[in-house]
């Protein structure tokens, strides 16, 4: 398994994009409580998917 030594992302471009991707966000979540699940089942999906796209572009092996 490759160890993540490093990852550089600028602070401001960071604040930028988390703009950006919130309110989409929230919406996925409203769409996904109006759909019946809980907000913990919620976060947890989402979280699995971000961190199933990281381990792509970082190139590191997936645990989910």
């Amino acid at each position: 398994m490759d160890e993540l030594n490093s990852l550089t992302v600028s602070e401001e471009r960071l604040e930028d994009c988390r703009d950006v991707v919130e309110p989409d966000l929230q919406d996925l979540i409203q769409r996904a409580l109006t759909s019946g699940f809980s907000r913990e089942e919620i976060l947890i999906a989402v979280s699995e998917l971000v961190a199933e796209d990281f381990a792509v572009v970082m190139k590191t092996p997936s645990v989910h």
